[in-house]
């Protein structure tokens, strides 16, 4: 099998129609006080943060368990280009080190009265990995569905 199919098959892709404008999303992705309210996995809560919003600015995001245990994920914007793409390094940091580092891309389109948005992250060492993340993403997709469900 080809190195294509391989690559393809170590991709996450995740689609959510969500009832806010396009503007509105793309906020929700880059403003540190509304990621707060949405940006972990249901259960978890968003400790701090840092975004610097620009190509080569740097994003933080510290979440922890019930129980105490936190969880960095880190990176680096690539494209910021509101309100239509978001695209963003992707690691966690990991006893002194970090994993290996993957690409998100963040496409907002106009739904009628919603916003289609479309998750794609590439780059996984393996499908154990994407499969993590892809739970952790439709948890954290979730929430951000209820936010606006909520009337944000």
């Amino acid at each position: 099998r080809n190195d294509m199919s391989a690559a393809n098959a170590l991709t996450l892709r995740l689609e959510r129609r969500i009832l806010a404008s396009r503007e509105r999303v793309f906020n929700t992705w880059t403003r540190g006080d509304l990621l707060k309210h949405w940006s972990a996995p249901e259960g978890m809560t968003v400790e701090e943060g840092d975004q610097d919003v620009r190509p080569g600015g740097n994003w933080r995001v510290v979440m922890a368990e019930p129980g105490g245990e936190r969880h960095e994920a880190f990176g680096r914007y690539v494209e910021v280009s509101p309100p239509e793409r978001l695209v963003y390094t992707h690691a966690w940091k990991r006893d002194g080190g970090s994993t290996p580092e993957t690409t998100l891309t963040l496409e907002f389109y106009e739904d009628g009265d919603a916003t289609r948005l479309v998750l794609t992250q590439e780059g996984f060492e393996n499908s154990g990995s994407r499969d993590g993340h892809e739970e952790g993403w439709s948890s954290a997709l979730n929430q951000l569905e209820r936010f606006f469900a909520v009337g944000a």
